[in-house]
């Protein structure tokens, strides 16, 4: 798969039906990424949205510390992790990782559906069949 091809789905569990909605609207662009996510996410995301997600371990056993340092490796074209930040739950995934990771990286990082949104549309601003 070529370099940036990679996205990191991430989200808490309040906004996680979100994620999937905007990932069913917005399928074609989601099908030409390779999709990387926690288990939860990941299993999810396979079940309501039908694409094919590369999940590691769960968020319980680190498994976002193992998508952070995916950041680092430029392989990595944008982070989606949609958070509640009104849930400071033990439970939930830490996104301060993905701040620092993602500025030292110039890696965009969507935190709410606001920016999800966006970033969608410009991840999708290139698609093959846009192009023809």
């Amino acid at each position: 798969m070529p370099e940036f091809r990679t996205l990191i789905l991430l989200a808490h569990k309040r906004h996680l039906p979100a994620l999937v909605k905007l990932m069913k609207k917005e399928r074609p662009v989601f099908e030409s990424y390779r999709l990387l996510s926690t288990v939860e996410v990941g299993t999810v995301i396979e079940k309501e949205v039908g694409l094919e997600v590369t999940s590691v371990f769960p968020g319980s056993k680190g498994g976002e510390i193992q998508l952070c340092g995916l950041v680092c490796s430029n392989s990595v074209a944008a982070v989606y992790f949609l958070r509640d930040p009104l849930s400071a739950g033990g439970s939930e995934p830490e996104i301060s990782p993905f701040y620092r990771a993602c500025d030292l990286n110039n890696v965009p990082l969507a935190s709410n559906l606001l920016t999800a949104v966006a970033l969608t549309h410009w991840l999708g601003r290139k698609l093959p069949e846009e192009e023809e």
